[in-house]
């Protein structure tokens, strides 16, 4: 099943065996590098957040509220606007309970550091040794660097999409030969699939890979995420607490939805994409979008037609990701039509992380494996404009300072039975707290 995959050119194999030989005796060495330097690139995109750590949006309102309300409790409360569980953003309030009220903010945040930089770790280990270097390399900095990707960076109420991403990896890694991996697989199997839907949809991948596979460890990984896969589905088909809000789609709509949001923005970057859109006549924005559609969906087309299973399960993951986010988002004003939201520029782009990263994943692809040469070099050339995107979006802005630190020194001086509001980026979220 990796053969293809594997046989990406001869000279990436010495360079590929090198560094396991080399880390061989220090492979938690090894591990720590790769984590640093996607901590650091992390970091790079956004210092405010670990430098003036603030809540952002539920962060505060409602995970970290509800863990200090409710404590363990708060585990069984499903999102008042998804209507789903969200277990991991819970957990990292419950964590962040444990430390001073003025650094809850930065250990949030730090968790979601954590996880988002987790699959690049998974990706360099031996596990992934079937993907030539380079790739790996090439692949792990765009992830790190994705476009049009704010509402998903540095943040614990959308955890789920990098958790979502590293279970993916751990279906398609190669089997876990050791105790302390085993247990990884597990973990984050299981606490996707009491996190997100997203768990839902991994279902049918794991299924399929067990049956490709044939291997009990492939039949393990399963069904360790059918108990919670159900528990979602009970969850989702009885909380109803999700808000409804008209959807409003249209051909049209779809196709300045995938045009802007996820081709153009993933080769020229948010604010170009943005600047297109309120410079020129709608005609003239549609037809770049049509044919940034049209140009995108050929490339992932050509890469699910012919690429390894793995690439293939992904693309297919990540638009029926979209999907199902397009049939109920909630992007804007719950009283307007949705997808009028979702096509600006921006809005609600955490909808659009799985198709961005498929595109990139198809375009790697393409670039190291397509036949003939013409569409090989088409892929490259693709590859290298998508790079504009990554420049383009690398810094995002800096949350507006709140002055959390004043509230919070306040609040951690307050008697018990203090109400205090505080308010929270983006306005105008705020979180209210009553001092135990």
């Amino acid at each position: 099943m990796h053969s293809d995959v594997a046989a990406c050119g001869d000279a990436d194999a010495a360079e590929s065996a090198f560094l396991p030989r080399f880390f061989a005796a220090k492979r938690g060495l090894f591990y720590a590098l790769v984590f640093l330097a996607a901590f650091l690139i992390i970091f790079s995109r956004r210092p405010d957040a670990i430098l003036n750590a603030q809540f952002f949006a539920e962060d505060g309102q409602r995970w970290y509220a509800d863990a200090y309300q409710f404590g363990l409790r708060c585990l069984l409360i499903p999102d008042e606007a998804g209507g789903y569980l969200h277990t991991m953003p819970r957990l990292a309030a419950l964590l962040a309970l444990l430390f001073p009220f003025r650094r809850a903010p930065l250990v949030m945040n730090l968790c979601g550091i954590v996880v988002q930089a987790l699959p690049a770790v998974l990706v360099f280990s031996s596990r992934f040794s079937f993907v030539p270097f380079w790739i790996r390399l090439l692949g792990s900095f765009m992830y790190l660097g994705l476009p049009n990707s704010y509402g998903t960076n540095v943040n614990v109420t959308n955890i789920q999409w990098h958790l979502a991403l590293l279970a993916f990896l751990v279906l398609v890694a190669e089997r876990a030969n050791h105790r302390r991996w085993r247990f990884f697989d597990g973990l984050t199997l299981v606490l996707i699939s009491v996190e997100s839907p997203m768990g839902i949809l991994l279902v049918p991948v794991a299924a399929i890979l067990w049956w490709l596979r044939r291997s009990h460890y492939a039949l393990g990984l399963f069904g360790l995420m059918v108990p919670g896969a159900l528990l979602q589905c009970l969850v989702v088909l009885t909380s109803h607490v999700r808000q409804a809000a008209p959807n409003g789609a249209t051909f049209a709509g779809l196709v300045t939805i995938l045009g802007r949001q996820v081709f153009l923005a993933s080769l020229l970057g948010k604010d170009k994409v943005m600047h297109i859109a309120l410079r020129y006549s709608a005609p003239s924005s549609f037809a770049l979008e049509a044919a940034a559609t049209a140009l995108g969906l050929i490339a992932l087309a050509y890469a699910a037609g012919r690429a390894p299973v793995e690439l293939k399960l992904f693309i297919a993951f990540s638009f029926a990701v979209l999907a199902l986010a397009l049939i109920r988002p909630l992007a804007g004003a719950p009283g307007q039509p949705q997808w009028k939201w979702l096509c600006s520029p921006g809005t609600s782009n955490r909808y659009f992380y799985f198709p961005i990263l498929a595109f990139f994943s198809a375009l790697l692809w393409i670039a190291a494996r397509a036949r003939p040469r013409a569409i090989r070099y088409g892929g490259a050339a693709l590859l290298v404009l998508c790079f504009v995107g990554v420049r383009r979006d690398w810094r995002y802005p800096a949350f507006e300072d709140m002055h959390f630190g004043e509230y919070a020194s306040k609040f951690e001086a307050a008697p018990s039975g203090t109400e205090m509001v505080i308010p929270l980026n983006p306005a105008p979220w705020k979180m209210e707290l009553t001092k135990r």
